[in-house]
């Protein structure tokens, strides 16, 4: 059955195409006393993040501290960088960054270097320049919970199109479990891959090529936020019936919750990125604070002098799956602000 756009999903894909939505991101101007941090990274104004940013305003609020952001809207590495090197300037408390790929990993190691710590969120590169800790997702992993959901809602055969950032360190970790676990447990067969660049307008352009190339697919599978949205939004404006394919994608825009609710989308494999970034700010805590004493934990009798990091090498928080049947409590009305 072909679903009209809603008024709430037009205007949300709007917001997206017109590049506008960073002003519905902004992180509140609280004057807070306490410690600062900078959130340097890319992609700021994408709406992936907006449960990280409802993450740190939670940190805010429990640990009285100010988390400041610098960085492009959109996905630019260079940017992302140099916004790496403005927050050491600044002389922070501690830096929260985001590998997609390696352009900020000299930044870090200047950083820590300086006696700056920093924290990598949402995904990593293998050189992550001696930062203290990476809390996120286990890429790879989350792509062989991925596969399962697929095998679950679609039998363990068919023929497949994934959707996602290519290039990117979490999607092609993503993909790489996707594969191996298929490969090993199912007869499901891979019949293309499209690039949306985790960017909207781009998803719906590459979806829309997809469902004309590859008519005959029993599934799709999406590994970035900006997939779901793509899939859903393209077979609405091609009124294309897609609720006989198995549709598994990955994050939870506003978009794709709609999609879901109205049984386009079968389910999406989360990240619990609010908690990923309230635990970057409590690690960074941990590390300033004497009291609590993490830095100092006795693995040497002197661990910088020693060399030795005394923070967990990863923290993996695991995925969660949205479906009909819990989607309401993941909509944007439904969380709570602070």
């Amino acid at each position: 059955m072909f679903h009209a756009i809603s008024g709430r999903r037009r205007a949300v894909l709007g917001c997206l195409v017109s590049g506008t939505f960073a002003a519905l991101v902004a992180l509140p101007a609280a004057a807070q006393e306490g410690r600062t941090y900078v959130y340097a990274s890319q992609l700021q104004g994408h709406p992936y993040l907006l449960d990280s940013l409802l993450g740190m305003d939670y940190a805010q609020s429990k640990f009285g501290v100010k988390i400041e952001r610098l960085g492009p809207q959109g996905w630019d590495p260079v940017a992302g960088a140099e916004a790496v090197e403005q927050a050491i300037a600044r002389k922070p408390d501690g830096i929260i960054t985001t590998l997609w790929e390696p352009g900020a990993v000299p930044g870090i190691r200047r950083a820590m270097e300086q006696g700056i710590p920093v924290v990598v969120i949402e995904a990593v590169t293998p050189d992550d320049g001696g930062a203290l800790t990476f809390i996120g997702l286990d890429n790879y992993e989350a792509g062989v919970d991925t596969a399962k959901e697929l095998i679950a809602r679609g039998g363990d055969e068919g023929t497949y199109v994934a959707s996602g950032n290519w290039g990117a360190s979490n999607t092609d970790a993503k993909f790489q479990g996707l594969q191996d676990y298929l490969s090993a447990h199912s007869k499901w067969t891979l019949a293309g891959r499209i690039d949306d660049k985790a960017t909207t307008s781009t998803a719906i352009d590459a979806a829309k090529t997809m469902f004309n190339t590859y008519p005959d697919i029993t599934a799709v599978v999406g590994l970035d936020s900006s997939s779901g949205t793509g899939i859903c939004l393209a077979a609405e404006e091609l009124e294309k019936d897609i609720e006989d394919l198995t549709v598994i994608v990955h994050d939870r825009e506003d978009p794709v919750l709609e999609c879901i609710a109205d049984g386009v989308i079968d389910a999406t494999i989360i990240n619990k990125t609010a908690l990923q970034a309230y635990l970057a700010v409590q690690m960074l805590e941990a590390y300033n604070d004497a009291d609590v004493g993490l830095a100092g934990v006795p693995i040497s009798s002197d661990n910088p002098a020693a060399g030795v990091n005394p923070f967990p090498k990863a923290i993996y928080m695991g995925t969660e799956v949205i479906d009909a049947e819990n989607v309401e409590y993941f909509e944007r009305k439904a969380l709570p602000q602070f």
